[in-house]
């Protein structure tokens, strides 16, 4: 089975996901206030860029936990649908025909962000991807307990996640694709037959050099992964 592994804020979508479904489970009541404000703080803190990104991504997965305890799955998931559908139209322009092609050389597309995995989950649904991993919380008798049980932001978590698709033992080794815009993708891109740094920053773009990784923006991403997509599925019998 083929895999197209991709990230979400700033390489599918402007902005940051994230942000807004703090915002919006502050406004809908349904986690902590003073927990959730503290989670902005350090996501804001993690954007601003910087050497201390580790550390601010650190505090925002423990504020986002604590800001959740105790709150109700459903409501939580309910607020995310409503994040979802007011960041939908942040959707970069080829975002969706990038999709499209991807699903007509048929890989299964996954989305592996450090936002939390409720509005991921709609975004999944929505754009009728394969799955989604972001950060999850645990869960018992339909609240959150607090506990975080998956960091993709955090170094190594997206490593993890690469890890457990191949731990299924139907990911084609060498045909997997990525595409993301930050230095943590950098765990996906070692793994991947094609890779697609998306106006990457300043890591990433230091990381691509000298690598067959494809540096692309917004203007090159659906020409660049038509021809790469193309060599990648000609039939054996074309190959010279």
């Amino acid at each position: 089975m083929k895999y197209a592994v991709l990230d979400l804020d700033g390489t599918l979508l402007r902005g940051v996901l994230g942000t807004r479904f703090l915002e919006d489970l502050i406004e809908d009541g349904v986690c902590d206030k003073d927990e959730g404000l503290a989670c902005l703080r350090a996501i804001r803190g993690y954007a601003s860029g910087g050497n201390s990104r580790r550390q601010a991504m650190t505090e925002a997965y423990q504020a986002y936990a604590k800001a959740l305890r105790g709150a109700t799955v459903a409501e939580a998931g309910e607020t995310a649908a409503r994040t979802w559908r007011a960041c939908r139209d942040e959707l970069f322009p080829f975002a969706e025909q990038l999709i499209d092609l991807f699903k007509r050389y048929r890989y299964r597309i996954v989305l592996v962000s450090g936002n939390s995995d409720l509005p991921l989950r709609e975004a999944v649904d929505d754009l009728g991807l394969h799955s989604g991993y972001g950060a999850r919380l645990a869960e018992s008798g339909g609240r959150f307990t607090g506990e975080l049980l998956s960091t993709p932001g955090l170094p190594g978590g997206k490593a993890a996640v690469v890890r457990e698709l191949a731990a299924g033992g139907d990911v084609e080794c060498g045909v997997a694709v990525a595409v993301g815009n930050g230095g943590i993708d950098a765990e996906v891109f070692t793994h991947a037959g094609a890779a697609f740094a998306f106006e990457p920053d300043d890591e990433l773009h230091a990381l691509s050099s000298g690598r067959d990784w494809h540096v692309v923006d917004r203007e090159t991403i659906l020409a660049a992964c038509s021809e790469v997509l193309a060599d990648l599925n000609r039939p054996k019998e074309q190959e010279k």
